[in-house]
């Protein structure tokens, strides 16, 4: 019952600390990072907390430690691995509003994939604008037929192909230019 009032008390220190501008990082980081060949045991949480070294920082590294329990994630988990390809559309090719065409892709992740239509915004920025095809094929080599939704001419337009849900690996296609 103590550790819970406590538990309880820190947290509502963290809460009262951000509200009045105080600013507490939490950065995840092994334990030991010269040992590098063994992993902590199931269930075990390590995290660093900078800042005051009062109780926020020990509420927030408990909540992280009681959350990564509760959700049975793994803090120290490796990165998806794979790779994605888009190979078509080829470069030079313009498309037609609402019309459809074939996307096809290399991936190496073994995750099925969603497709979604961008438009560059200017100064290396992007913005997705719809999603044009969900769930397709996990193979090493797939293709689907998409159809553009509505969407102004533009010379800027290309397609992303990143793993369903996620979207923790993504490919992108050549811009294309969408026409009347």
């Amino acid at each position: 019952m103590c550790r819970a009032t406590s538990m309880a008390t820190n947290l509502a220190v963290a809460v009262a600390a951000t509200a009045v501008g105080c600013m507490l990082v939490i950065n995840l980081a092994p334990a030991r990072p010269d040992a590098g060949k063994g992993r902590p045991p199931a269930g075990s949480t390590l995290a660093a907390a900078s800042g005051h070294g009062g109780s926020a920082a020990r509420a927030a590294t408990s909540a992280l430690g009681a959350a990564a329990a509760r959700d049975g994630a793994d803090p120290l988990a490796e990165p998806p691995a794979g790779r994605i390809e888009v190979t078509a559309p080829q470069p030079g090719i313009d498309f037609k509003s609402n019309g459809s065409f074939a996307v096809a892709w290399k991936n190496t992740t073994g995750e099925e994939v969603d497709i979604w239509l961008n438009a560059k915004t200017g100064h290396g920025r992007s913005q997705r604008l719809g999603l044009v095809a969900s769930r397709a094929p996990a193979r090493p080599t797939s293709e689907v037929i998409v159809t553009l939704p509505q969407v102004p001419p533009g010379r800027s337009y290309f397609l992303e192909v990143a793993t369903a849900g996620d979207g923790a690996v993504r490919g992108f296609s050549r811009t294309f230019a969408v026409t009347d």
